[in-house]
């Protein structure tokens, strides 16, 4: 566990240097923590896989803040019930059909996998959504098994069709809007991921789960 300094308003702190439940857990107690008792100055943190970014004000400075943040820290315990908000679980419907799953064939051809066992292995586990990123309401949700494991497109499309649900490395993610994007498109659900005038305005958060559930073209339509 580190403290960096990334400006005179802002500093990260890294649990882990890979993706863990554990890190991302301890990332998520600390970010509610300060959402809950936030210190002189504090503005915002943002949580990412296995590290938590703090936003704070000139009304105080970057060395109150790390002494602040080394109190609370030097709090967490391996063993303590962690904190981390309200875990919600989500059964999202994704249509893998036709058009929806434009790049299911390619992703069957690179792993050797039928499209059925794709469906399969993606419908068949449940998500831990790591953050929220990228662009408002993108989810970065994992683990991938390492059978279903992808590198990003070598090209990248210039406009991925909002809500999309695409693969890359051990990841799996829904595109909130008509977006670019360098992932493998697997399916597509009609659920609105982003909506400015909601709240909150994503409909995933970070700690959530998140379990995919296969649906006809008739059914996709339906539900749009």
């Amino acid at each position: 566990m580190r403290i960096y300094h990334i400006s005179d308003q802002a500093l990260t702190i890294a649990f882990s240097e890979v993706i863990s439940e554990t890190a991302n857990q301890q990332v998520l107690q600390l970010h509610h923590r300060l959402q809950a008792a936030p210190f002189m100055g504090f503005i915002e943190s943002a949580p990412a896989y296995s590290s938590l970014t703090v936003y704070f004000s000139a009304q105080t400075n970057k060395e109150e803040v790390t002494t602040q943040l080394n109190t609370l820290l030097s709090e967490f315990t391996e063993d303590e019930t962690l904190e981390t908000g309200e875990m919600r679980k989500h059964i999202v419907p994704v249509c893998y059909a036709g058009a929806y799953g434009a790049d299911l064939q390619a992703v069957a051809s690179a792993t050797g996998l039928s499209i059925q066992e794709i469906i399969e292995i993606h419908t068949g586990m449940t998500f831990r959504v790591y953050m929220i990123g990228f662009v408002p309401g993108f989810a970065y949700m994992g683990i991938l098994p390492p059978e279903l494991e992808m590198p990003r497109r070598e090209s990248p499309r210039l406009e991925v069709p909002g809500g999309s649900v695409a693969i890359a490395g051990r990841q799996t993610g829904i595109y909130p809007a008509v977006i670019p994007g360098g992932w493998h498109i697997i399916g597509r659900t009609p659920w609105r991921l982003f909506d400015k005038n909601a709240q909150p305005c994503s409909r995933l958060s970070a700690g959530d789960l998140v379990q995919f559930e296969a649906i006809t073209t008739e059914a996709f339509e339906q539900l749009s």
